[in-house]
């Protein structure tokens, strides 16, 4: 305490608002650890939320994740390690590294994958900062419907380059994207067009692969749900240049928010202009395979005008809680995973329609996780009514598009597999008793 400067232990925790705080736990000196746990237990079921009904997404969604999993990245060799600069101390992390990235690059159908990037967001805004490298043009297309707090993100790692964003439209009825408009804003100084599969209004959007054949010389940049890469055709089969995601579906916990991490593909030719690093294979001096760190083009090794990217850290612990996913559930569990997703959406889609004044959008494409329905009033208020009942949802679109004025009175509902034809129904049920 005579160190560190402070008088009590009490102002380690002065940051904190007096409003909010409590003047310790009851806790008597002598307790059995079982009776710790025990008391742990019973202060911990005044929270609420925990065993509702959930159908909260929008990008990060409460999956199954294996036992396994959670066994693995908690042996200490994985979770007390940090970037492995000393290659000799860390083949165990740099050989999941590496496996990370041929996993991601198989799942993608890119031909190249770094690790890693901190989220789904961050890593939108490298693939922006990427495409304006490699061309040095200034114009990027973004989808009219993009998430408020993607854009923003972008908007911040791109701030200084110059950069100009015009939004281009969706198809009122189906969702696609527009053709027609996006084909019309394509110019000679496009630098990306930036394109989701499954799109922000969670449906599955064939248009996406025909963006190939009017982009010209601009890129490719394509945002996608990994766990749909079970069924929808990958960004590499229809010619992305950067393929990105947010990664947390394949084994992390959602931990109110976060951990999140972020996948980042990419075309081979555009290997020196990639953020982030690369995790190589290699034989060392009595020629045994070796594991290293190929590319690491980070302002931490080199001079900042030479790097590619301000990454200070990376989300090694959680690019292995993917890896061991991946290789648990395998080709067929993904696929699987996937078509029950989809199943689920369709079985709420019909529910909620079901339900007088709730209109669930985009009815004749496929939806993904996230399912748009249009409500009597207010989201909001329909979701503090739901709470009440158990229910976790529906998350306002307003929220996420504020700019989209015809879906003000809309919200979504998301499924998973571990959605139950029960849960549709209990929230179909509670719909329509709050009306």
């Amino acid at each position: 305490m005579d160190f560190i400067g402070i008088k009590s232990d009490e102002e380690l925790f002065s940051d904190i608002p007096s409003s909010i705080r409590k003047k310790g736990i009851p806790i008597s000196r002598g307790i059995s650890e079982y009776e710790v746990m025990r008391l742990a237990e019973e202060i911990g079921s005044a929270n609420t939320g925990y065993n509702y009904a959930n159908f909260m997404g929008c990008g990060i969604y409460d999956r199954i994740i294996p036992s396994a999993v959670d066994s693995v990245i908690g042996r200490s060799e994985f979770i007390t390690s940090y970037t492995p600069y000393q290659a000799e101390f860390s083949q165990g992390m740099l050989q999941s590294l590496f496996e990370y990235q041929s996993l991601i690059s198989d799942l993608t159908g890119m031909d190249m994958t770094n690790s890693s990037i901190y989220d789904g967001a961050t890593a939108l805004g490298e693939a922006v900062r990427m495409a304006h490298r490699i061309n040095e043009k200034t114009e990027i297309l973004v989808p009219e419907n993009l998430y408020r707090s993607k854009m923003d993100v972008i908007h911040s790692y791109s701030s200084g380059l110059n950069l100009k964003f015009i939004s281009y439209s969706f198809e009122k009825k189906t969702g696609y994207i527009d053709l027609e408009d996006l084909a019309s804003k394509i110019s000679a100084n496009t630098s990306a067009i930036i394109c989701e599969n499954p799109n922000s209004f969670g449906v599955i959007d064939p248009n996406v692969m025909k963006v190939q054949e009017i982009k010209g010389e601009a890129l490719l940049i394509t945002y996608v749900d990994p766990v749909s890469l079970g069924v929808v055709v990958p960004p590499g089969s229809y010619g992305a240049d950067i393929s990105v995601s947010e990664g947390q579906q394949l084994g992390i916990h959602r931990e109110f928010g976060g951990p999140l991490l972020g996948l980042f593909s990419f075309r081979k030719e555009y290997l020196r202009k990639s953020p982030g690093r690369i995790i190589g294979l290699t034989s060392d001096s009595k020629g045994k395979r070796a594991f290293v760190m190929t590319i690491q083009t980070r302002e931490q090794h080199i001079r900042r005008e030479k790097a590619t990217s301000n990454i200070c850290t990376n989300q090694a612990l959680m690019a292995l809680a993917s890896a061991v996913y991946l290789s648990i559930v395998g080709p067929e569990g993904i696929r699987k995973i996937a078509n029950v997703t989809i199943s689920q959406a369709k079985k709420l889609k019909d529910a909620v329609s079901s339900v007088r004044g709730y209109d669930a959008k985009f009815l004749s494409g496929t939806s993904f996780s996230d399912v748009l329905v249009r409500m009597p009033g207010d989201p909001a208020d329909i979701q503090r009514a739901l709470f009440e009942k158990g229910i976790l949802g529906p998350i306002p679109s307003s929220s996420l598009f504020p700019n989209l004025e015809a879906f003000a009175k809309s919200g979504f509902f998301s499924v998973t597999e571990k959605t139950s034809d029960g849960n549709i129904r209990f929230l179909a049920d509670s719909l329509g008793a709050i009306q």
